[in-house]
């Protein structure tokens, strides 16, 4: 008999089966062989090659590792649960929700997958952080199963501190807009806070190459009598 297979993924490659079933002929023994006694064992690899195509090697390897928690062998769907456990969608929010803010802290955060990692920045760190579980549950849920059902994550970044903001006094702004200033006749209309005015319109267009100091100039400079 032949089984047909979608050749939508690409299957794990046979070594990754062989070993994989070595492996748990090791763990169960007579359990394993008796449980496909009765089956074409070629076409049960081939099937259990091309749905886990569908996963990571990082998945498959969890999965292997997890056989240690299992005292008979799994079928195909439940080693595939092993490989990918279902996430319950709060305890991800709450896990999102101390990641993001320990990335504030400069710390990279604690993730038990990616996924969970890359449905709070398509959520958006600021809706994350200021909204109920209830208010953003059905956001979240959708976020997250999204970010699950690709099945391949890019590496979770290093978190990015911004600098703390600098105060600077109207004096000390008035002092670097002197030496801003050009000289001017009564009859010119050059305007001297002009710099401020552009670093100003650059923060606001989020232009990130502008220092704190930069910005805190331009603020008091614009604030300061003309």
């Amino acid at each position: 008999m032949t089984t047909e297979l979608s050749t939508s993924t690409n299957p794990l490659p046979d070594r990754w089966v062989d070993a994989l079933f070595v492996k748990m002929i090791n763990f169960y023994g007579s359990k394993f062989t008796e449980m496909w006694r009765d089956t074409d064992i070629d076409a049960v690899k081939a099937m259990w090659a091309h749905e886990l195509g569908k996963l990571s090697r990082e998945e498959v390897t969890k999965g292997a590792q997890a056989l240690m928690t299992l005292e008979w062998p799994p079928s195909l769907p439940q080693f595939i649960n092993l490989c990918r456990p279902k996430l319950d969608a709060q305890k991800a929010f709450t896990e999102a929700l101390n990641g993001l803010m320990a990335r504030d802290r400069g710390e990279v955060g604690v993730w038990s997958h990616p996924a969970v990692f890359w449905a709070a920045v398509s959520v958006g760190g600021f809706d994350m952080k200021n909204s109920t579980y209830p208010q953003i549950q059905a956001r979240w849920t959708v976020a997250l199963e999204d970010e699950l059902a690709k099945g391949d994550w890019a590496e979770i970044p290093k978190p990015v501190v911004s600098l703390p903001a600098v105060k600077v006094s109207a004096e000390v702004a008035q002092k670097y807009l002197a030496k801003m200033q050009v000289h001017k006749s009564e009859s010119s209309h050059i305007d001297h806070k002009r710099w401020a005015k552009k670093i100003m319109e650059r923060h606001e267009h989020g232009d990130k190459s502008l220092l704190p100091v930069q910005v805190s100039m331009a603020k008091a400079a614009l604030n300061a009598p003309t």
